[in-house]
């Protein structure tokens, strides 16, 4: 028995699969792909080799941010750990998750010209959330 897959033609002029795929790739769009069949023991083989999945967030560690809305306290926690809560300063919080940049956008937004402002200091602290 045979299987087919999709490869790469550099890959199939070098002999060495590196991404294969089972139908004909949709971003092929300059014939770049090939199909190519293999014995069922290469076939398994290619799918034995594990790919390390990139880490997209190897420089942060996964928190969970959650405000209580009776207190307005933030605590934190790791995905599915429901017991260590570390309670999070909300000027922290804002530094890790709100950029100046970013407030004053918010608060122009749906704002008429002439009430927008350029600067984060301009807000007035009734208008921040957790403010004091």
């Amino acid at each position: 028995m045979k299987v087919y897959i999709w490869v790469h033609k550099s890959d199939a002029i070098s002999g060495t699969v590196t991404d294969y795929n089972y139908t004909r790739p949709y971003h092929d769009r300059n014939d770049e792909w090939v199909q190519v069949s293999i014995s069922v023991d290469d076939f398994a083989q290619l799918e034995d080799i594990s790919k390390p999945e990139e880490n997209l967030f190897k420089d942060e560690e996964a928190m969970i941010f959650e405000r209580n809305p009776d207190t307005g306290e933030v605590k934190s926690r790791k995905p599915g750990d429901y017991e260590n809560t570390k309670p999070v300063d909300n000027v922290e919080y804002y530094k890790i998750h709100r950029s100046d940049s970013w407030r004053v956008s918010q608060y122009n937004r749906n704002r008429d010209a002439n009430d927008q402002i350029d600067d984060v200091d301009d807000i007035d602290q009734n208008n921040v959330p957790f403010g004091d």
